[in-house]
């Protein structure tokens, strides 16, 4: 034999110990999950569905509430509302069978969900409200993964900046609560 062949040592990739396993974990619950999203058909059981993923989490009530708004009417992820999620997703289903660009999007929704408990779970030490936390987390991760969110959720800012308090002092305009 040559040398060059009883030189030869290949580099084995293997994962970190107790990281991968974690995470492979955590991929699995998530394809888990995304199954069990594709069986959700309204707003009522996507609530449930959400209750059941966030439970034990601080800000389940208003993140179920802003979900419910955002993704229910999405439901379920066939027909309209799978282009719909494409779009807000930024996704290509076009060479996919329907079943695998249904899961896909169901994965993307559960992918969303994550990151948004995820990035609150980071910022737990903020003064702000949890309505608004919620929103300002759904935002930081819809910039990533959900960038077609971005527009309605600006819509609904606007919608909040119509109201609230300010008093005129002078000739400024001093705003409260902001």
């Amino acid at each position: 034999m040559t040398s060059r062949l009883l030189a030869y040592r290949p580099e084995l990739e293997m994962p970190p110990p107790g990281g991968s396993r974690a995470s492979a974990l955590l991929q699995q619950d998530g394809l888990v999950l995304a199954a069990r999203l594709l069986e959700v058909a309204g707003p009522r059981q996507f609530d449930a569905f959400l209750s059941q993923m966030l439970a034990g989490n601080t800000w389940q009530r208003p993140l179920r509430q802003l979900l419910g708004v955002l993704i229910a009417p999405l439901l379920p992820l066939h027909g309209s509302g799978q282009q719909r999620a494409a779009r807000i997703f930024g996704l290509e289903l076009e060479g996919l069978s329907p079943e695998d660009r249904e899961f896909a999007l169901a994965r993307h929704v559960v992918d969303l969900i994550a990151a948004v408990a995820a990035a609150l779970a980071q910022s737990s030490g903020s003064l702000q409200a949890p309505g608004e936390q919620v929103e300002t987390a759904l935002l930081q991760v819809a910039r990533k993964l959900a960038p077609g969110l971005l527009g309605q959720l600006a819509a609904r800012g606007q919608k909040s900046l119509q109201q609230g308090r300010w008093r005129r002092e002078g000739g400024h305009l001093v705003v409260l609560d902001c």
